[in-house]
């Protein structure tokens, strides 16, 4: 009774102040938030009549939208392998990286990251990116309203449309053309695992100046994808 007791008073007190603090900006609707495309230029060929893209033009962010019933199943498959491998199977909140990582908050060991992917499509649309608690607790919060209202495959679909890969590339779109020079649609199952390492750290796993770092990368990426039953052994090797 002496521990139940004040541990029911502060998970009252916790809940509320979740209801009264944070619950009015909890909801995220993800219309309200756009992400900046790049146009692109096509002439017409004089010879072929074809139309061929000339130019890639944009802003601050060169990203191109893709569609995710048109991006490999091997890409968003790397991705959920490597960044949230319950991805499927939990509501938005993986607590049992989140447990982890307040353990490890509390003995000083090396915190891991616990967001989920549908945690870091929330931090990319909002760009909200404070290392608070309050931000960390309304994050949880907001992820698990956020997948009462979009589907895994939308929140896919946004994440790998979003992240950041290095030489000015966002999304996996720009990096296929720019690492691999093909279209998205093209990629092998190495060049998939490839893009989706480069996320983690995309100075330390850029493709031109580290090569070395992001085949270990990828190897890595390819191991839990075999190790998770998503690819066999005879394709692993």
């Amino acid at each position: 009774l002496v521990g139940i007791c004040p541990t029911a008073m502060l998970a009252g007190l916790f809940l509320m102040y979740v209801r009264t603090t944070l619950a009015p900006s909890l909801e995220i609707n993800a219309d309200d938030y756009t992400m900046n495309l790049s146009s692109i230029i096509y002439y017409q060929d004089k010879d072929s009549g074809e139309w061929v893209e000339y130019q890639t033009v944009y802003g601050d962010e060169n990203r191109i939208w893709v569609d995710l019933d048109q991006m490999p199943e091997a890409l968003w498959q790397a991705a959920v392998a490597i960044e949230d491998h319950r991805f499927f199977e939990h509501n938005g909140v993986d607590w049992i990286r989140t447990a982890k990582g307040v353990v490890s908050l509390f003995t000083g060991a090396d915190i891991e990251g616990g967001s989920t992917i549908t945690q870091q499509t929330i931090k990319n649309l909002t760009k909200k990116n404070e290392v608070t608690v309050t931000r960390k607790v309304q994050e949880i919060f907001t992820a698990l309203d956020f997948e009462k209202n979009y589907s895994k495959q939308q929140i896919l679909e946004w994440y790998l449309n979003y992240i950041y890969l290095g030489d000015g590339c966002n999304g996996v779109a720009t990096a296929a053309e720019h690492y691999f020079g093909k279209d998205l649609s093209e990629l092998s199952l190495a060049e998939c695992a490839s893009i989706i390492s480069i996320t983690n750290n995309p100075t330390n796993y850029n493709p031109r100046t580290n090569p070395e770092n992001l085949i270990n990368r990828r190897n890595y990426v390819l191991y839990n994808m075999w190790d998770q039953g998503i690819i066999s052994e005879e394709v692993y090797r």
